[in-house]
């Protein structure tokens, strides 16, 4: 909405219009996407689609993963095929890479056994490099840890919840580098993938914040912010990835995982590279890892303290 590019109109698609932000003016097109018809009537005079819509899970319950994310991107990406849509960017993450490949954006994703849901992002991403062509580019956007305001998904919002019932464990170097990315970062990366000129039919793009602080540097900060009675500490990489799965077999609350596998995966990472960002796209991350935590601690005292490992799945509604 910032950008001062006179052809540029917004549509918002989502499924519930009141959750939009307040000074939000434009179109906004109500619906599922789950629900082919509105596919069609979504894409109706669209050039250009930025899909930020997301499904949020940690554990390993594969049917509500395909059913409710990647079922719907492959058709979405397929409606915006047939309509000739010229240009569509897609939501990833850096953990769909392996942990030393996680610097290249392009490299290939890296499938686990212990989470469908990553596994679905990767399968979205390799749809994406299978079916772009000439007329309709693929962008990919492979974001780090999500945080600021109105943030619920994600890794913070659990382990912020998590610090006080359950000791975590995070790995040293070289995989203890903490990608935090701000929301209004995010945005800009999305405003400027989708209008970047001359991009290849596929590429991919790593975004993070202005710097990457460490896993321990993240973990204190949030400790001195919000009660806690556990610790975390460091240990090697792999002993941490066997520490949350012996937390997923032991420790449970109200059916839900403590710490689990997926969210070992999420805090161990390596420096990330984003020259390519900023050098073919013009991205220019603004928000301090410090400043984003600030705004994502003050949101989230606004809401329910207890936070779920994976959304409750909501049943499809066609009005």
């Amino acid at each position: 909405m910032d950008i001062n590019h006179d052809d540029l109109e917004i549509v918002a698609a989502c499924r519930n219009k009141n959750k939009l932000i307040p000074s939000y003016r434009g179109e906004v097109r109500v619906g599922d996407l789950r629900d082919p018809d509105y596919l069609d009537r979504l894409l109706v005079n669209i050039d250009i689609i930025c899909h930020t819509a997301g499904w949020t899970s940690f554990n390993i319950n594969k049917q509500n993963s395909n059913q409710l994310y990647l079922e719907p991107t492959i058709e979405l990406i397929n409606h915006a095929i047939e309509w000739r849509v010229s240009r569509f960017v897609n939501l990833s993450s850096l953990a769909a890479a392996s942990l030393s490949q996680r610097h290249d954006p392009m490299s290939a994703g890296q499938p686990r056994s212990y989470w469908p849901m990553m596994n679905c992002l990767i399968a979205v991403e390799d749809y994406m490099k299978a079916h772009s062509q000439i007329g309709c580019s693929m962008v990919n956007l492979r974001p780090g840890i999500f945080s600021g305001q109105r943030m619920n998904i994600g890794l913070l919002p659990v382990l912020i919840d998590r610090l006080s019932t359950v000791r975590i464990s995070y790995p040293r170097e070289p995989y203890n580098h903490f990608p935090l990315v701000d929301g209004k970062d995010i945005g800009q990366a999305f405003a400027r993938a989708a209008l970047a000129p001359e991009l290849e039919r596929y590429e991919s793009f790593n975004i993070t914040g202005p710097d990457q602080p460490s896993t321990s540097d993240v973990i204190q900060f949030l400790q001195q912010q919000i009660p806690s009675h556990k610790t975390a500490f460091a240990v090697p990489a792999v002993i941490s990835h066997y520490f949350a799965w012996w937390q997923e077999l032991s420790k449970t609350s109200q059916n839900e995982v403590l710490f689990s596998r997926s969210l070992s995966s999420l805090i161990s990472n390596p420096l990330i590279n984003i020259e390519s960002s900023k050098t073919k796209l013009g991205f220019d991350p603004e928000i301090s890892w410090q400043a984003s935590l600030y705004d994502l601690l003050e949101d989230l005292q606004k809401r329910s303290t207890q936070v779920l490992l994976s959304s409750p799945a909501k049943p499809l509604q066609i009005e």
